[in-house]
Formats: structure tokens, sequence, C-alpha cells
């Protein structure tokens, strides 16, 4: 791919079984998409995952490949989620088109403003690119972005879909100072918290939805076309609503608030079988008849035979 070779670790409860070969890898969602660009999938257990820590796995796939293998000289280490100073600067990157976007909207509207910006959290790089992005933009921490010029800045919360509000804000901090924010730590703490709230969204567990959100993505998707995963966005987005919204809502009453989708479209590929009674009674399918030959009931054909 590119000159480049990819190497992913999938953590799955069917990493025995998949060595086994008592079942198979299988070819939906995200896997599909990485075996399709001819990834070296390396699997293992969620209790493994846990023992080792993401980052040693990460190296010891590196050491594997550089030492052990020796069919690659220079493997490049890419943390979970991409959360890392490099990986974070993507979101300052898109920050500064959101308030290019602010910028052009001012044109007509010069009173607009944003009041809350919300996205979902896994790994804590989103958060500190969005988080410090804002505080650049709004002169927290340099002179501003124009578009900023006159507003305050926007609350920003970040939406947790796995660990604790506490392991985001020190997970942020260290990216922050990856990113050369240059700040003491006790001082380096107090603005992150200042900077953005980190909600508890988790539910029942990292990509383990409740039947109450996949009612949700699924009705959110028949009324506005857009189609949120259920492991990031859809999560993410339910519990602000449902929780965070619905606790305090003279907070959010009249206010704009920006839910920024953070991808993760292929994860709803896994939700297919939990979600298929839910599809049947939203999205129905119907036989054009254009002989007048079908018996099915009138409201499984379409006659068109006249």
């Amino acid at each position: 791919m590119v000159g480049l070779s990819p190497h992913l670790i999938l953590r799955t409860a069917r990493a025995d079984t998949i060595h086994d070969e008592t079942e198979d890898m299988g070819w939906t969602g995200n896997v599909l998409f990485d075996r399709l660009v001819g990834s070296t999938i390396y699997t293992c257990t969620a209790g493994e995952y846990g023992r080792l820590g993401s980052n040693k796995l990460v190296q010891g796939v590196c050491d594997h490949l550089q030492f052990q293998s020796k069919a690659f000289n220079k493997p490049y280490p890419i943390p979970v989620g991409g959360s890392n100073g490099i990986g974070s600067w993507g979101y300052i990157n898109g920050v500064d088109e959101l308030m290019n976007q602010l910028q052009s909207m001012r044109d007509s509207s010069p009173s607009f403003a944003l009041d809350h910006v919300v996205f979902a959290t896994g790994s804590g790089g989103t958060a500190a690119g969005i988080a410090l992005g804002l505080s650049l933009a709004y002169g927290k921490l340099g002179e501003g972005h124009p578009a900023a010029e006159g507003h305050s800045s926007p609350s920003v919360h970040a939406v947790g879909v796995c660990d604790s509000p506490d392991y985001f804000y020190n997970t942020v901090a260290a990216l922050a100072t990856d990113m050369g924010l240059a700040i003491d730590s006790a001082a380096m703490e107090e603005f992150v918290r200042n900077s953005v709230t980190v909600h508890q969204g988790k539910g029942r567990g990292y990509a383990v939805s409740s039947n109450e959100e996949l009612d949700f993505i699924v009705q959110f998707s028949v009324e506005t076309g857009i189609a949120l995963d259920p492991v990031y966005s859809g999560k993410a987005l339910f519990h602000f609503l449902t929780k965070v919204v619905e606790e305090d809502p003279e907070s959010y009453r009249n206010s704009n608030i920006l839910f920024w989708h953070t991808g993760g479209a292929l994860g709803i590929y896994e939700k297919g079988v939990d979600l298929a009674d839910r599809l049947e009674s939203v999205s129905s399918v119907k036989r054009i008849d254009i002989y007048q030959t079908k018996t099915s009931s009138t409201d499984k054909v379409v006659d068109l035979s006249s």
C-alpha cells in the first residue's frame, strides 16, 4: 500500500478460535477493509491486551518485524487511535477548517456563534486535538483566529466511549505536552479540565450496544439521513442527548450545538444482526409486478401491469 505494508493488532474474544481455525477471521466492516489493502492482522484477547497494554503490544510487533522476521527495516509504530502528538495535530487542522467555515457563515449571519462542541473520544487524540485547537482559535494560547473575534469560546464536551473521565484528562494532558504545550504539570491539569469536559458515556462497555442505543441510531438515520456508528459517534450522541442534556436542559436551551461526527461507519456492519428487526420496521421491500402474475399480499406487491 503506497510502498508501506500495514500491520494491525486486533483485540477480539475470538483470538484463539481464529488461531485454531475453528472460526474464520471474517470479512465484515473494518476487517474487510483491512484485508482489502493487504494488512497482516495480529490477534489478542481483551485480557492479553489489558495485561500488556497497547503500547507494549505495538512495540512488540515492531520488534518482531525488525529483528525476528527481518523483512522490514524500519517499522513505524502508530498508537491506538493514532493518539499521539503527531496524530492529534490532525484535529488542530480540523478546528482551523471549522473556524474558516464559521468565518464564511458570518458573512451572512454576523452574530452566529457556537455554544457547544460535542464529540466521541476513545483514546484521547480527538479530545486533545479539538480542545487545544479551540483554545488556540479563541485566543487562550495565542492571538486567535479572526473568526473568533468578539465571540466567546464554545464549551467543549468529549463523551468517553470507554475508560473513565480521569483517564482522558490525564491522556489529553500527556498529549498536549507531546505536542509542545509548555506548561508545568499542575497548571496543565487545570488547563485541560478548563478546556474540555469529559462525560462518561461508555454505557454497557466499549463496542457493546444497548437496545436503546441501537434504537437511537436507527431513528437518527431515518430522520436525518446520517449514519452513526455504534462504537463511537452513535454511543456518544445518544449519551449526550439522553443523559447530559436531559439532566440539565436549561444549560442547552436555545444553544447552537455542534456534534462533530468522527466517522467509523464501517463499524455498523458488525451490528447487522442486532439491527435486523429494527430495520424491518423502517425499511420495507416490495416486488414490482408488471405482468399481474404475483399472488403475494398486496402490501408487498406494486402492480404496474395496467
